[in-house]
């Protein structure tokens, strides 16, 4: 058995007979995963996402570490938050942003692991 929030293998997927797919279910997901695949298909995204796996950032910040102008890293960010990959706080004149949930986290991981370092 596969430990809570770990994908099945794909041994254990194919050796389960029982599993039933549903149509609905997996176009919804597929379609989940492919507006996750567009808002991390540029470059300055997958940068902002390796330097935020580092932690919360500033728009200026980031601007600087991936070399862009404040306006098209807010752009980018913007994109990312809207994707619910990232999220946004203010504090006074600042907006500080950090990576909002689990799968992103993950993804970046190995993403990170594999092109960041």
């Amino acid at each position: 058995m596969n430990p809570p929030n770990t994908a099945p293998t794909v041994d254990a997927v194919a050796a389960d007979n029982s599993v039933e797919v549903d149509a609905t279910a997996l176009l919804v997901k597929a379609e989940s995963a492919c507006d996750f695949l567009r808002a991390i298909a540029t470059p300055t995204r997958l940068m902002l996402l390796c330097h935020l796996m580092e932690g919360e950032r500033t728009v200026s910040e980031l601007a600087d570490l991936v070399g862009a102008k404040q306006s098209l890293t807010s752009h980018h960010l913007n994109r990312l938050k809207l994707s619910g990959l990232v999220a946004s706080r203010r504090d006074e004149k600042f907006i500080f942003y950090r990576l909002e949930n689990e799968v992103v986290k993950q993804v970046v991981i190995i993403l990170y692991d594999e092109f960041c370092r």
